[in-house]
C-alpha cells in the first residue's frame, strides 16, 4: 500500500493563548495520519508560547517544529519562514484560533490526489464560531461574501470582485506556492493576494462541505481588514490592467482623499492615467475636501439637467 502524501500544516499564533490548545487538538485528532505541524508564534504578548510549549511536551509523538519570534514579523514573513521548513506535498495555513473538522485533511487530500494538473487547491465553506466554540447559524462564505452557488473551476474573475475563500479551508499543492515565491512580505495579510496569483494560472476545487471553523472575536484579523489598508492598494496594483481592479483602485484613492489619507503612491497612479476624471484631477490639484465635494455635487446636478 502506497504511503499517504505528507501534509504540512503552517500554524500561526499571535495572542491566541485562549485558543491554541483546541486548535492544535483539532490537528492532532485528524483522521489523516501523515502530517507535520509547523508552528510560529509571532511575538505574542500573552502566554501563548508557554501554552504551545506545554502542548508540544505532551505530544512528543507528533512531528512538530516550533519557532518563537522575539519581535513581530507579520503574517506573510512568518508563513514564508514555515514554508521553508515544510516538506509536505500539500500545505494548510491555520491561525491557532481556528479549527479543523476531524476528516478535513483526509477528505481534501483524496480530492487533490485525483485532481488534474491545472488544479492548485481545494477549498470549502467554514463554520463560524464564537470564543466558546459555539457555532453561529450562518457560515463563512454567505455571511462575509454572499456567494451561495459555487462550482469548481477558475475563480480569477470572481476573486477580482471579492475574496470569498476561507483561508483555513484550503489545502494547497505546495509546489504551486513555492513556484510563486511564497507570500508577499510587503503585505499585512496573506490570503487575497495569494488566491489572485494562483487563480491566474490554475483552477480551484470546491468541496461542498464545512471542513473547518473560523472564530469570530474582537482581535481576529478579518475584522481588522480595512478597505483603506495599503495592502489592498498594493494587491490591486498587481492587477491594475483589469477594468474591475482599476475601478477598485480609484475607489480606494477617492476614499483615502475624503479621509485625508491620500499618499504620494496614490497620486503617482493618478498621474499615469491617460484620461483623468474630474475627481482624479481635483485630487491631484489638492482641491481640498470642501471644494472636492462641492464640485462633484455641481457635476451631478449638471448631468441630471441634460
Amino acid at each position: 500500500m502506497a504511503e499517504l502524501p505528507l501534509v504540512s500544516i503552517l500554524c500561526l499564533s499571535y495572542n491566541h493563548a485562549q485558543f491554541v490548545v483546541e486548535s492544535l487538538e483539532s490537528i492532532k485528532y485528524q483522521s489523516y495520519s501523515n502530517i507535520e505541524i509547523l508552528i510560529c508564534d509571532d511575538s505574542s504578548k500573552d502566554n501563548s508560547v508557554e501554552v504551545i510549549n506545554n502542548w508540544i511536551k505532551n505530544n512528543l509523538h507528533l512531528k512538530i517544529q516550533f519557532i518563537n519570534h522575539t519581535q513581530n514579523q507579520g503574517i506573510c514573513k512568518s508563513l514564508n519562514e514555515l514554508l521553508k521548513l515544510s516538506t509536505g506535498k500539500y500545505i494548510i495555513t491555520l491561525a491557532l484560533d481556528d479549527l479543523l473538522e476531524h476528516d478535513k485533511i483526509e477528505r481534501h487530500v483524496a480530492l487533490l490526489e485525483n485532481s488534474d494538473s491545472h488544479d492548485a487547491l481545494v477549498f470549502s465553506n467554514a463554520y463560524l464560531i464564537n470564543d466558546n466554540s459555539i457555532r453561529f447559524q450562518n457560515t463563512f462564505i454567505p455571511y462575509f461574501h454572499k456567494y451561495l452557488n459555487i462550482e469548481s473551476g477558475n475563480f480569477y474573475e470572481t476573486l477580482i470582485k471579492d475574496n470569498f475563500i476561507p483561508a483555513m479551508s484550503c489545502v494547497i499543492k505546495s509546489f504551486v506556492v513555492r513556484d510563486l515565491g511564497g507570500w508577499d512580505e510587503n503585505l499585512t495579510f496573506e490570503d487575497y493576494d495569494m488566491w489572485l496569483r494562483i487563480s491566474k494560472k490554475y483552477d480551484f476545487i470546491y468541496d461542498n462541505s464545512n471542513s473547518c471553523s473560523y472564530r469570530i472575536h474582537e482581535t481576529n484579523s478579518h475584522k481588522k481588514k480595512n478597505f483603506l489598508e495599503k495592502s489592498f492598494f498594493d494587491i490591486y496594483l498587481k492587477h491594475k490592467d483589469h477594468p474591475a481592479i482599476k475601478q477598485k483602485i480609484l475607489q480606494v484613492i477617492q476614499e483615502a482623499y475624503r479621509e485625508n489619507k491620500i499618499t504620494e503612491e496614490h497620486k503617482k497612479y493618478l498621474r499615469e492615467l491617460d484620461n483623468k476624471s474630474l475627481k482624479e484631477k481635483l485630487i491631484l490639484k489638492n482641491a481640498g475636501k470642501s471644494t472636492y465635494n462641492t464640485l462633484l455635487f455641481l457635476q451631478k446636478i449638471y448631468y441630471r439637467s441634460w
